[in-house]
C-alpha cells in the first residue's frame, strides 16, 4: 500500500512484478476487490 501513484512505484522500480497493490485513499470496494483477487 501507498500514498504514491501505481505509475511512479513502478517507473521507479521499487515494486517486485506480480506483487499485489493499492494506493491510498482506498474505497471499501477497492479493497473487497482486490481481497477477492488475493484469495482467488
Amino acid at each position: 500500500m501507498s500514498g504514491y501513484t501505481d505509475d511512479a512505484i513502478a517507473h521507479h522500480g521499487v515494486l517486485d512484478p506480480g506483487a499485489a497493490f493499492m494506493e491510498k485513499p482506498i474505497t471499501v470496494d477497492a479493497l473487497l476487490t482486490k481481497s477477492r483477487e488475493f484469495l482467488d
